[in-house]
């Protein structure tokens, strides 16, 4: 028996459809939701306004009486699904929108050049050359964002890490032992390695963050280790304990950042507003510990501690 093999050739997408739907309830909100679901929608989103009123930044989402929702779809929103819409949400509005379909990764890389994190040492996307004036480079697949080396806390903390290992021997570096706290992608890791660290440790509280940290360890043939512990897990002691994360999270941390450090190590907090440093200083003990290095950059602190031996 003949068979005819039928192929298709897939077209690329060159257009989606946005549709529109305001002035709906909460509750009406995850009816319709549902309902445009049963249509071939792609996607649903929701602007959901929130305030960061706490230490720990954690966000608190603002009740509405109004919501509007952007629906997705490839092809233009069926007329039975405009009719449900008007009968069961007499009240809503809608608008219909043909949007060019974007390769939102690829524009976004547009954005994210090759710079100089610190002393020579630059932060390279994984898909750029290297730049001439490069001494050394940390290469970075962003992934998901979770640190590209471009904020001012990272810029800050690289800055107090590259000064005083300077001052290290280089021989000496190789004894170093390094715990990075709130790793992210792990770039202040990365670091320390390039100027001779070997035994460094990265916790991040993210599983997300975590995979993106390994794969950067990857492109940068590291020995970074991620771990899956968390800093209350940790039992080793090290000779540098570096934590870029927010005041609030640093004086819940504080015990067990201390905890893991050796004596006469130092202790790297970043993420500290200016306008919030009084308070963390009230809060966070200084006491045992000589301040080797405090500095600002835009509106963050700094501080880099050594404890007494």
């Amino acid at each position: 028996m003949n068979q005819t093999k039928t192929e298709t050739k897939a077209t690329k997408q060159t257009h989606y459809y946005n549709l529109i739907i305001s002035q709906l309830s909460p509750a009406q909100a995850e009816d319709a939701s549902m309902l445009v679901f049963d249509f071939g929608a792609k996607g649903v989103s929701e602007n959901l306004p929130f305030i960061q009123n706490n230490e720990a930044y954690d966000p608190v989402l603002i009740e509405q009486d109004e919501i509007t929702l952007n629906v997705y779809f490839e092809e233009r929103p069926a007329e039975d699904l405009i009719y449900e819409i008007k009968l069961q949400f007499p009240k809503a509005r809608f608008q219909v929108f043909q949007e060019e379909q974007k390769d939102w990764m690829a524009e976004w890389k547009k954005f994210f050049k090759s710079f100089e994190l610190t002393q020579g040492i630059w932060v390279v996307p994984a898909w750029l050359e290297t730049p001439k004036e490069a001494k050394a480079e940390i290469r970075i697949e962003p992934g998901m964002a979770f640190g590209t080396g471009t904020h001012e806390t990272t810029r800050l903390a690289s800055n107090m890490i590259a000064k005083q290992l300077a001052l290290v021997a280089q021989a000496k570096r190789s004894d170093i032992s390094f715990i990075d706290v709130g790793a992210g992608t792990a770039i202040l890791s990365f670091l320390a390695e390039k100027m001779g660290v070997q035994n460094l440790v990265a916790v991040e509280i993210d599983p997300e963050a975590r995979r993106s940290a390994r794969e950067n360890c990857e492109l940068n043939h590291s020995k970074v280790r991620i771990v899956e512990e968390q800093i209350d897990q940790i039992k080793d002691k090290y000779d540098w304990v570096v934590a870029n994360i927010i005041d609030g999270v640093l004086v819940l941390l504080e015990k067990d950042l201390k905890r893991v450090m050796k004596p006469g190590g130092y202790l790297l907090l970043t993420g500290i507003l200016k306008e919030r440093d009084d308070n963390f200083r009230s809060r966070f003990s200084f006491e045992g510990y000589i301040i080797t290095d405090r500095t600002e950059l835009g509106e963050w602190v700094g501080y880099l501690l050594k404890a007494n031996t």
